[in-house]
């Protein structure tokens, strides 16, 4: 197919990453958790932070690439 100025037609691929994506999801889900559990139980906080520090860390070296 030729895009009417002697060369073939440019087709745009766009890449999508999935590392920031996935650890928004990370982080959305360690706020909800933080936000929703009890407060005695320190455990479920405790992963809460470290789904946030997660997703964090995910969307850093996502967004390096």
């Amino acid at each position: 197919m030729q895009s009417g100025w002697g060369r073939p037609a440019a087709r745009r691929c766009y890449r999508r990453d999935a590392m920031p994506t996935i650890g928004l999801v990370l982080i959305a889900a360690g706020l909800i958790l933080l936000f929703t559990c009890i407060p005695g139980w320190a455990w479920a906080a405790l992963a809460g932070i470290l789904l946030i520090v997660l997703g964090y860390a995910l969307i850093r070296f996502g967004a390096g690439r």
